[in-house]
């Protein structure tokens, strides 16, 4: 649920920060019998140009390359880079939109998982005064994935809330929904004739990296977040989050606990 910082202030203008994060997720392995947790750090550079405020409808960009190393799963190791052109319009002194085409290509150390994907994703903010703001967003993913059980479409929603309490210091809490194709992992033995429909519609096949049978499926995802950040200096932040998902299926539910912490400098 990273994308629940999307509509976070950001300054007027033209910016670029890199930061390294450690994290924590739960279900690395999307299971739903055999979970296992796992520790991953990130490192990651990003341009930003956000709308200048000098005109009613600007553009923006956003162009981001990461790299995730994973203590215990090597094969999940991964690159990604996106980039996200966008038009902003100010339809009030409290209501933005934006709306933002995006392209993104992802190499994993298991090439099965290396995608590219696109989509959309439209953004509406209201900063209520200077220090209460809220976000809704709607997004479009395609991700077509080297191995088809991989590959998923995806709509989802999301609403937002976040208070500056200070000019250095910020909390939010977010919500978001989404329904589109997923993939679960299980060490139960699973036939065409065991899945509902008897497998009409289901892809799957078994997973080296994985060392499990993996499943795509249709599935509802239901994801709550909150999350701090801290400015040091006008260059020097720190940034924390936890999300709780659950996503659900009609061969079961998945559950998964992230939480990261992470240092970032901008210029």
């Amino acid at each position: 649920m990273a994308a629940l910082l999307a509509a976070a202030p950001q300054a007027m203008g033209t910016e670029w920060d890199f930061g390294a994060r450690v994290g924590y997720e739960s279900n690395v392995n999307r299971s739903l019998d055999d979970a296992e947790a796992d520790t991953i750090l990130t490192a990651y550079a990003a341009y930003d140009r956000s709308p200048s405020g000098e005109s009613r409808v600007d553009w923006t960009l956003r162009a981001a390359l990461s790299g995730s190393a994973y203590a215990s799963d090597s094969d999940l190791n991964q690159v990604t880079g996106t980039i996200a052109p966008g038009v902003s319009v100010f339809l009030s002194p409290v209501w933005s939109l934006n709306v933002s085409p995006f392209l993104r290509g992802k190499a994993v150390s298991d090439s099965e998982q290396s995608a590219i994907a696109y989509g959309v994703r439209a953004t509406l903010s209201q900063r209520w005064n200077p220090r209460f703001y809220t976000g809704q967003y709607y997004s479009y993913t395609n991700s077509n994935a080297d191995e088809e059980v991989y590959s998923y479409y995806e709509n989802a929603l999301g609403i937002l809330a976040g208070v500056n309490w200070t000019p250095s210091f910020f909390t939010e809490i977010g919500y978001e929904y989404a329904h589109g194709d997923s993939f679960v992992t299980t060490n139960s033995p699973i036939t065409a004739a065991s899945l509902p429909g008897r497998g009409r519609g289901y892809r799957y096949s078994y997973s080296q990296a994985f060392s499990a049978l993996v499943v795509k499926e249709t599935v509802d995802r239901n994801s709550f977040g909150i999350n701090a950040g801290y400015d040091f200096t006008s260059a020097l932040f720190a940034i924390s989050g936890y999300t709780y998902a659950r996503e659900s299926g009609d061969l079961g539910s998945l559950d998964n606990h992230s939480v990261f912490m992470g240092l970032g400098y901008r210029f």
